[in-house]
């Protein structure tokens, strides 16, 4: 039992060392901090940006893409290889992680609107006449992101996508065509009943 006690101590002891050696590591020199790369953007373009809390230490890849070429576009895009999304607000541009990105308003459409970027969060309205809308929601989700959302309005038949604009256009593509390509109006029966 003293041993264990010993050997405890020991590493306790040991720790302040251990963690000063990993923090004295250098940087990945094809990273940059989320923070600097946010600031350079507020210069160009004069965007107020509010990072989530648990952001402010984190370091983001641009392999390759030079820190000053980044404008507010691929500075989106940038975000999104990182896992990170940024919502536009009347204020402020609100950056945090992609799993949050659901939850957080973002513009709501009905038809594609070529103004907003491919890397825009939006909310697409999809109005299915011929097919089954609640029947296209399992073959459709594994399209998207774990962060996007896919599903149906069985009393108007209308499919409901978050996601960002270019996956949405690909998603209501397949839509359209598999809504083509149905034989009718098709009744969607108690889908709500059916365990799918």
């Amino acid at each position: 039992m003293n041993l264990r006690i010993a050997l405890a101590a020991a590493l306790l002891a040991a720790m302040p060392v251990i963690s000063s050696a990993v923090d004295d590591k250098p940087a990945d020199p094809s990273t940059v901090p989320l923070s600097e790369l946010v600031s350079r953007v507020h210069k160009k373009t004069g965007k107020d940006f509010i990072l989530e809390p648990s952001l402010g230490a984190v370091r983001i890849s641009l392999a390759g893409l030079d820190a000053d070429r980044v404008d507010y576009p691929l500075l989106l895009a940038v975000l999104r290889s990182n896992g990170l999304v940024a919502f536009a607000g009347k204020e402020a541009v609100n950056i945090l992680s992609d799993r949050d990105a659901r939850q957080q308003p973002s513009p709501v459409i009905t038809a594609d609107d070529p103004k907003l970027g491919d890397d825009t969060l939006v909310t697409r309205l999809v109005q299915v006449r011929n097919a089954c809308a609640a029947h296209m929601v399992p073959v459709l989700r594994p399209l998207m992101p774990q962060s996007a959302h896919l599903a149906a309005d069985l009393p108007t038949n209308t499919l409901i996508l978050a996601d960002h604009a270019d996956n949405v256009r690909r998603i209501v593509e397949l839509v359209e065509r598999i809504d083509k390509a149905a034989p009718g109006k098709l009744a969607c029966g108690d889908f709500s009943k059916s365990g799918s």
